[in-house]
């Protein structure tokens, strides 16, 4: 980056105020929206009314430089004593820092006469990230005619860097912007250049300009991964993409997605170009307790990318060694389920009831049956005491027609309960008023069950859906996902469900997931957008998108963000930046367009409209199969009468040869 070095113009006869009274301008103007600074050596200020933490270069500086940023130290004042410390530190110590704040500003205070050794030693130092070429200058007011220029990553881009005399007096003011050398360069620009200023209205100099107004084609080092309608890329053959391809360095990479195409947008406000780095292969990631990673979160974490996009969550692991943007959107993640099928045909005769009011109905329909049998038997016990024994024709054999079996019950309860008449006796009280007790229950068994056999075999009837979280968890299905991050944020829940379907969470990839899918009886973890496209549909296609939808409710929902490195200087601004774009709506017009674009149309509308059964759900035309049902229990009956006549028949045939041996060995036993 070329520098810009802002020249003090030494107009004679203009007072130049002292350092202190430089630095109390500087420290009230700029620092008093800071939460509390801090200094390290000598910082030229005597009782200013902001929060101040003083650092001491020589008692354990990276221990307490790294309590003073957690207590809410945002912005720094350093001399050239401790310049070069504090770089070094300045990266490292933020990444342990609890405290992510924006904005960050920086004051070097170097005296003229160390001026070039500091310089000399900063030029390839970590926290620029760079190396060091001179810049040839000439001003007509100035007889500087060599400044050092460093290439470098812009980590601290609000950097003031004033050069003092021995009078402690500013001699040299230098400002920071950001250019770009190379595209395939890690390290970028830092230019710095003297500018007059003017002391008889100093006070009125921009000593901190915006520099996210015009980046200067800064390289913004973006890692992203294919996740629809979020993210996605494409390669072209020719250069007329929106991105730089981090292999090729050409600007032939096509982003889109919801919060790609909200980058891009920023970057042609701000002037600023996107590097691309595909992490395809490992995807999100996983990021080490040591600091290193792999894929999306590894990228950030070990700062081989600025950023990284993947509708990420606002998970605490990566947190540790990066941070968050602003909430770009808000998404549910749910579980796609198979769809309930048609309920075989041959259930038809069972559907009209529940099975407890099938149960309610056989233990009626049992009870009826003693309740007629002991009825039966009490009132032949009662004809055969008050039958008279005086008259021949009255006598126990013509009462034995009289005799009511159990057989006999169960045929007459079975009348009942199907509305067909039935013998009944009616000499006695008793047996009128337990008679017209059980016409009247199976009258209305009979009504009831007519009814619901009436909508059973003209409305379609399905599985039990399985709608809510509660339901899944009961099934014990088995569900897949891309990572296990997906269930971070139920982790530690303590509902029995919600931990229940945590035991039977598998991450899969895409392939994997296709293939139990076409399988069918498995679950598959599912991200509605704010808008209402899902995510990720990669391992969906036509046929299997017609047998599974989504739950009703949400596992959980959570915010989505991008990831981003901690003493990332454009942090502030995009935030700014993601909060109008959210606020104006065109968040939605995005995710609309890019679903359009991508997402497979056929298999989006399955989903969508998974709820809504392919059958009419009005009155079908009675076919051959409603009937089966019956069939299979006219077949039923068949098979046990043909099983109960063949063990009639060998029971017989058993008896009678039992009774001839007995009446044999008994002959014998009485002619001996």
């Amino acid at each position: 980056m070329e520098a810009t070095v802002a020249q003090l113009g030494l107009n004679s006869g203009v007072p130049i105020p002292t350092m202190s009274v430089l630095m109390r301008f500087l420290i009230l103007k700029y620092y008093s929206q800071y939460y509390s600074f801090c200094t390290v050596g000598n910082d030229f200020l005597q009782d200013v009314p902001l929060s101040r933490i003083v650092l001491s270069l020589y008692d354990q500086l990276n221990t307490s430089m790294l309590h003073a940023i957690d207590n809410g130290c945002q912005a720094f004042v350093v001399d050239e004593q401790g310049a070069e410390r504090f770089l070094d530190l300045y990266m490292p110590v933020h990444d342990l820092a609890r405290q992510r704040s924006l904005d960050k500003s920086l004051i070097l205070l170097i005296a003229k006469r160390n001026q070039t050794q500091l310089l000399d030693r900063m030029r390839v130092h970590e926290a620029f990230r760079g190396k060091w070429c001179y810049l040839m200058l000439n001003h007509s007011d100035c007889a500087i005619t060599t400044i050092d220029v460093f290439l470098a990553h812009a980590e601290l881009a609000n950097v003031l860097i004033v050069v003092y005399d021995e009078q402690e007096r500013p001699t040299n003011i230098y400002n920071t912007v950001v250019d770009m050398s190379d595209v395939l360069e890690r390290s970028v620009n830092v230019a710095m250049e003297l500018v007059a200023v003017k002391w008889t209205s100093w006070k009125n100099h921009s000593f901190f300009p915006d520099k996210a107004r015009d980046l200067n084609g800064y390289m913004l080092r973006t890692s992203m991964c294919n996740y629809l309608p979020f993210t996605g890329y494409e390669r072209l053959e020719q250069e007329t993409g929106n991105a730089f391809d981090s292999a090729t360095g050409k600007r032939s990479i096509w982003l889109d997605g919801t919060e790609l195409q909200l980058l891009v947008s920023y970057c042609e406000r701000r002037n600023c170009n996107i590097m691309v780095f595909p992490e395809d292969e490992d995807e999100w990631g996983d990021v080490y307790p040591n600091g290193t990673g792999i894929g999306l979160m590894g990228s950030v974490a070990e700062r081989r990318t600025d950023i990284a996009f993947g509708a990420f969550y606002l998970w605490f692991k990566p947190y540790n060694f990066s941070s968050y943007t602003a909430t770009i959107s808000r998404s549910g993640v749910t579980v796609l389920v198979p769809k309930p099928k048609l309920l075989p045909h041959w259930r038809t005769p069972f559907l009209s009831f529940s099975w407890p009011l099938w149960i309610a109905v056989m233990v009626t329909f049992l009870v009826g049956i003693i309740a007629t049998w002991l009825a039966g038997t009490v009132r032949l016990r009662l004809l055969l005491l008050s039958a008279p024994t005086d008259q021949p024709w009255t006598g126990r054999s013509d009462l034995i027609s009289e005799q009511h079996t159990l057989s006999d019950a169960v045929l007459m309860m079975v009348g009942f309960f199907v509305a067909q008449s039935s013998p009944i006796r009616t000499d006695l009280w008793s047996c009128v008023c337990l008679f017209a007790s059980l016409l009247l229950a199976g009258f209305m068994v009979s009504n009831l069950y007519s009814g619901g056999l009436a909508s059973v075999m003209t409305v379609p009837k399905y599985e039990k859906s399985i709608d809510t979280v509660v339901d899944f968890a009961a099934t014990g299905m088995k569900w897949f996902g891309p990572t296990p991050y997906c269930l971070e944020e139920i982790w530690n829940a303590s509902e029995p469900h919600l931990q229940q379907i945590q035991k039977t969470y598998i991450a899969a990839g895409p392939e994997e997931m296709n293939r139990y899918a076409h399988m069918g009886g498995s679950g598959f973890i599912v991200e509605q957008a704010q808008h209402g496209n899902f995510a990720p549909s990669n391992f969906l296609d036509r046929q299997v998108s017609t047998t599974l939808q989504p739950l009703k409710d949400y596992v959980y929902t959570q915010n989505c963000a991008a990831l981003i490195t901690n003493t990332n200087p454009l942090r502030s601004n995009l935030n700014e930046y993601i909060l109008r774009v959210q606020q104006s709506g065109l968040l939605y017009h995005l995710g609309i367009r890019t679903a359009i674009r991508y997402l497979p149309t056929d298999v989006m509308r399955n989903i969508e409209r998974s709820r809504m059964h392919q059958i009419d759900d009005g009155a079908v035309r009675l076919e051959l199969g409603h009937f089966l049902g019956a069939f299979f229990i006219l077949g039923y009956g068949l098979l046990c009468a043909s099983l109960v006549f063949v063990g009639e028949l060998w029971g017989t045939v058993m008896m009678r040869r039992w009774n001839e041996t007995f009446v044999s060995k008994a002959n014998f036993v009485t002619a001996y």
